[in-house]
């Protein structure tokens, strides 16, 4: 057999999964799609820094207005189906940023790694300053498949582990995660970490390395199955 290039598991599932009782995970690993061509949130994700009006320093400037934002979603879109996916969402969090008087300023990437799998980014670039805290937000944009309560505590506490442990100055950050309703108008949520129970680094090592041994077999296996059945697609595990 030909050496199967692995498709690194979406940070998203990787924290709804590795949760999860040990029996439950194959089934739920079995369920992440391949990648695709579809519709997804990369323009949102691209137009991040003009949505939330992030500066490179402590000064703001002016805020672009949402027309601008706007344009450059659909600009950044693929097809009228993208654009559709990734306006309500963006214009959510672009409301909220102007209705919070949220200041975004560049965060520096700290990934965190683990025995298995690639080094993990817990977060989107911007520290969000509030008139009140400073928080650093995770972006969860899907409809469904979401982060559930405890896939919410995995996330802080790997977003704990990259950030506060070995950087005292953001020992007063704390983290928030967003969600987006699954109704027309995707309605936002923000999610405070709260002084949550935190796992610690190695209830996460081991949580994270069992994942992603299972995801590797699962992946193989679809690859087997593909061959034997002459249904697969090229690329569909890259």
């Amino acid at each position: 057999m030909s050496r199967v290039k692995i498709r690194h598991l979406p940070i998203t599932d990787l924290a709804r999964i590795c949760v999860l009782p040990y029996g439950l995970q194959r089934h739920a690993l079995k369920q992440v799609k391949g990648s695709g061509q579809g519709p997804n949130y990369n323009p949102t994700r691209s137009q991040f820094p003009g949505i939330v009006n992030r500066q490179p320093g402590v000064f703001a400037s002016e805020r672009d207005t949402w027309q601008i934002v706007e344009k450059h979603i659909k600009a950044a879109s693929r097809s009228g189906e993208e654009q559709d996916l990734n306006l309500p969402v963006a214009r959510q969090l672009y409301d909220y940023c102007v209705a919070e008087s949220v200041q975004a300023v560049e965060l520096d990437g700290f990934p965190i790694s683990f025995s298995v799998g690639p080094k993990l980014l817990c977060w989107s670039p911007a520290l969000f300053l509030y008139s009140d805290r400073m928080t650093v937000p995770f972006l969860d944009l899907r409809r469904s498949r979401r982060l559930h309560r405890e896939a919410r505590r995995c996330i802080y506490s790997l977003q704990h582990h990259a950030l506060r442990v070995n950087n005292p100055d953001y020992q007063d950050v704390t983290f928030e995660i967003f969600q987006f309703e699954p109704n027309k108008g995707r309605s936002i949520r923000a999610l405070p970490e709260d002084n949550c129970w935190l796992f610690s680094y190695e209830q996460l090592e081991q949580m994270i390395t069992q994942t992603q041994n299972l995801w590797f077999d699962v992946l193989v296996n679809r690859e087997e199955e593909a061959r034997r059945t002459g249904t697969g697609k090229k690329g569909d595990l890259l």
